[in-house]
């Protein structure tokens, strides 16, 4: 009876340190360009909760710090804001964004990204990065050359009492019409399938999504990327029903049934072998 019930307390309390990415960056979109304005630059970072665990009301506080460098070796330049409650974003709906401010002699020019560090009391954190964008004009000493078309992945920590880390019931229907190749979290949205017209009216053809570059590992990853797929279910009904005309007797009658002997383009020929 104790051992049952130690497997019970080990199998509710356990440690998570993978990826699960609860909230999708929305922006700044990739290849975005900013530049001072009064000596002060401006990025507003916005992103979507996805309902994955830890949802936003798990947060107590944000931290926004500017960094560069590959993927596999961040360099962080400033923290440009601690210590960020969620009271203090900006809420349009579920779409949830923060300004992130900063002096242009902060840095020099170069591609950057920004790092979206949240704290769980007592439970753990999560990082995300902005998708990569460029500092012009800037007054700062050292410039950065390095670029790159990815950033880096989302890492989560987190210790939980609970093993419910499953995705909400409720999910924000506008995480749909984010691009697939945009999105940031593990748990990524993909558009509903639609259903085929009855006609064919397009005369050529078009690319409905832009192409993307692909990477590839060289080494084996430490962290997932990807945890799941999402797809919508259908906006519209379709409708079947039941042919209740009696069927005739023989197949022929039906349609259903031809003569082999006319489906055949070359006919078999009986070959006698002369013996030697």
């Amino acid at each position: 009876m104790r051992l049952q019930r130690y497997s019970i307390i080990c199998a509710l309390v356990f440690l998570v340190s993978f990826v699960l990415g609860d909230m999708n960056i929305v922006s700044p979109s990739s290849k975005a360009t900013f530049s001072p304005s009064g000596g002060t630059v401006s990025v507003p970072v916005e992103w979507m909760d996805n309902g994955a665990y830890p949802s936003l009301s798990k947060i107590s506080t944000f931290t926004f710090s500017l960094c560069t460098g590959p993927n596999n070796n961040i360099d962080c330049v400033a923290v440009l804001a601690s210590k960020i409650t969620p009271s203090e974003l900006t809420q349009d709906d579920k779409v949830y964004s923060y300004t992130a401010e900063f002096a242009s002699t902060l840095t020099g020019n170069g591609q950057y990204y920004i790092q979206v560090f949240a704290q769980v009391d007592g439970q753990g954190y999560t990082i995300h990065y902005t998708p990569r964008f460029q500092l012009t004009s800037m007054g700062g000493v050292t410039a950065y050359t390095y670029s790159a078309t990815t950033e880096p992945t989302p890492q989560t920590s987190i210790q939980t009492t609970t093993t419910n880390n499953a995705q909400a019931t409720t999910i924000d229907s506008r995480s749909f019409t984010v691009p697939y190749t945009k999105q940031t979290g593990t748990s990524r949205f993909a558009p509903m399938q639609m259903q085929p017209n009855t006609k064919v009216t397009a005369t050529t053809w078009t690319r409905k999504f832009a192409t993307s570059a692909v990477t590839y590992y060289s080494t084996f990853g430490s962290l997932p990327e990807q945890a799941t797929t999402i797809t919508p279910g259908w906006s519209y009904t379709i409708s079947s029903g039941v042919n209740y005309a009696t069927p005739a007797s023989m197949p022929s009658d039906n349609g259903g049934w031809y003569k082999p002997s006319k489906r055949l383009s070359l006919s078999a020929r009986k070959i006698n072998m002369r013996k030697v």
